[in-house]
């Protein structure tokens, strides 16, 4: 699947990095407050807050909370907080999570420490509007479909009225594409480190009962996904007819194996039996398959059940590969491997594939999973165009956790649960899915 790229914000400073932390800083005009504790296994809130003269202290939260995206924690309930003592606070946004609320919020104009920005890295956010004490406490969410960012960075923070809320199409990228491997077929692990070394990633639709009993080949497949390579459902027996037991013993096979949940399948000969199945196990499904179907737009009426996918000529060049994909569009491509190998279907040079894939990356195109770049397709669709300043939404059944969109504004400040979501430099703001709304105030 994808590796857990924690993205922790504050209002206070965003610095660039690819994993999570955790990050405190003090405001100035009082003493400073101390947020709530988690316990074991959880994620700190941020700590300070401006304008009281006592400081005071929030709750603690049971073994193994964990920050969501809603400021709350999920595995224990919260132990209220002890009403500030001393001195009434000054006005300012949420206080820390943990405890009961404080007033105060983010530091006026403070400093503190750095904090990972999410793998897509970011400027440094700023430490709120010194005349209001800054705009909220700290949001916390992963983005796992996000490891991935375009090369333009230095993009200045809209400046202008509150509002013009826009998500970026392809996550900021040019366009899409996802390269697809069917069948664990023995030249696609023979060519791994080529493929890796492109910059991009894949994904391996696996047939469950063609790995069983192969442990070697389990392992060498297991390993790519540290790499964000993903894994995917090819059902368990490689059947024409749609059943949902074979793709439920693929599903099983799969987390038993690889400790990933698969989030799409690739239906077997791209047969339509499997798009009435699908829906039941997976939240999308590749199919249909040729070397003449549609490529994919933003918002267009393509059925997630029947996404159409490229299929090669033996021997196909990288230059016809790279012709599929255009700008504005996702292209998916399905290939069974490198060589003829075990009798594999259609066999495309490693060289051809590469090369395409390579030339996508330089040409600025998002070179992703299918389930990630599925995720934001829909995503996407869910936050209409005529909305502003505020939306909401419902997430699809089966619709994978942790998956993200980047959005713009004309000025304003995002928020999300009440939570201030920063300015990335690569010229977004990052926004959660499973929060389940979003506004610019």
């Amino acid at each position: 699947m994808y590796s857990k790229h924690l993205i922790s914000v504050t209002a206070l400073l965003l610095a660039t990095a690819a994993c999570s932390a955790e990050d405190s800083g003090d405001g100035s005009g009082g003493a400073t407050g101390v947020g709530g504790q988690i316990g074991t296994g959880g994620l700190k809130a941020p700590t300070g807050g401006s304008g009281g003269s006592t400081s005071t202290t929030g709750g603690v939260a049971t073994t193994g909370g964990t920050l969501s995206p809603t400021g709350g924690t999920t595995g224990g309930t919260p132990i209220s907080g002890g009403a500030p003592s001393g001195g009434t606070p000054t006005t300012g946004g949420s206080s820390s999570t943990g405890g009961a609320p404080v007033a105060g919020g983010a530091p006026s104009g403070g400093s503190g420490g750095s904090i990972a920005g999410g793998p897509s890295g970011g400027g440094g956010a700023s430490g709120g509007t010194p005349s209001s004490g800054g705009s909220g406490p700290a949001a916390s969410f992963k983005c796992e479909n996000l490891t991935l960012a375009p090369s333009t960075t230095g993009v200045a923070k809209p400046a202008g009225a509150a509002g013009g809320l826009k998500v970026l199409d392809w996550a900021g990228f040019k366009g899409a594409a996802s390269f697809t491997f069917d069948d664990n077929t023995p030249s696609q692990m023979a060519n791994y480190n080529a493929l890796k070394a492109t910059g991009g990633h894949v994904t391996w639709f696996v047939v469950g009962s063609w790995l069983s009993g192969s442990a070697g080949e389990v392992s060498k497949f297991k390993a790519t996904l540290a790499d964000n390579q993903e894994m995917g459902n090819h059902t368990y027996n490689h059947q024409s007819n749609g059943s949902q037991s074979d793709l439920q013993q693929a599903q099983d096979f799969i987390k038993t194996q690889f400790g990933v949940n698969a989030n799409s399948m690739a239906a077997p000969n791209c047969a339509g039996a499997w798009a009435g199945v699908a829906p039941m196990v997976l939240f999308q499904n590749r199919g249909p398959c040729g070397g003449n179907v549609a490529a994919i737009s933003p918002r267009d009426n393509t059925d997630p059940f029947q996404l159409p996918a490229y299929l090669p000529n033996t021997g196909e060049s990288a230059a016809n590969l790279s012709a599929q994909i255009s700008a504005g569009k996702w292209r998916i491509y399905v290939i069974h491997g490198f060589d003829s190998q075990g009798g594999t279907y259609q066999p495309v040079p490693i060289a051809s594939v590469t090369g395409a894939m390579s030339k996508a990356v330089m040409d600025g195109y998002w070179v992703e999973g299918m389930s990630a770049v599925g995720a934001y397709w829909q995503g996407q669709k869910l936050i209409p165009t005529s909305a502003t300043t505020t939306a909401t939404w419902t997430l699809p059944s089966k619709f994978p956790p942790n998956q993200c969109l980047r959005i713009t504004t004309t000025g304003g400040t995002v928020t999300q649960k009440g939570m201030t979501i920063p300015w990335d430099d690569h010229g977004y703001y990052q926004i959660s899915l499973d929060a389940g709304e979003v506004t610019v105030q």
